[in-house]
């Protein structure tokens, strides 16, 4: 039996989140990699194997409940446990708030940042429950501490993330469950 923790990233296919997977797989994690590009996903689950990893590669798109669902089943079918879900899908479109397109700009951002986070710790929350043990990390920004003209939506989104984290932290911590959260400027 392998007793290996599971971590599940969410916007995996690139930047932080294909770096914290390889950084997870290289520190022995079970590694459930999700994002909407497959094709990308495969290919660093495939380097990460090639490593000597293990990586179970999940397409999923977080700002629809039923891929959610769909894919926390079959990471903890893959797996048998989540220990850590780093809620890390997202993206920002800025502009000036009359200029943002109400569903690609507005709608589609509070979606994946902020729903899509919400959706994926109520999906894990569960089992984590049950194990009496589990951590929950959210990735903010510095625009969630600090809004700019231009960034409304991705700062509400952000801000949003916060106040989240903080009122989950306090809700699940009697069940061991840990939650955090990350505020990082400006990354490629």
């Amino acid at each position: 039996m392998n007793i290996s923790p599971v971590i599940l990233i969410t916007g995996a296919s690139s930047g932080i989140g294909e770096m914290t997977a390889r950084l997870f797989a290289s520190q022995g994690y079970r590694v459930a990699l999700t994002a909407r590009r497959l094709e990308k996903l495969e290919t660093i689950a495939s380097e990460i194997r090639a490593a000597g990893g293990e990586a179970f590669p999940f397409q999923s798109d977080v700002s629809e409940f039923i891929s959610i669902e769909e894919m926390v089943k079959a990471v903890h079918d893959q797996y048998g446990q989540i220990d850590i879900l780093f809620n890390n899908a997202g993206f920002g479109r800025l502009g000036w708030l009359e200029n943002l397109d109400p569903v690609r700009d507005i709608k589609a951002q509070l979606d994946t940042n902020l729903l899509g986070m919400i959706y994926c710790s109520r999906a894990v929350l569960p089992h984590m429950i049950h194990r009496r043990q589990g951590h929950i990390i959210n990735m903010a920004s510095i625009a969630g501490l600090v809004g700019t003209p231009t960034y409304t939506i991705y700062a509400a989104s952000k801000f949003g993330v916060r106040g989240f984290s903080q009122a989950l932290r306090r809700e699940v911590s009697i069940w061991g469950v840990q939650v955090s959260t990350i505020f990082p400027g400006g990354v490629e």
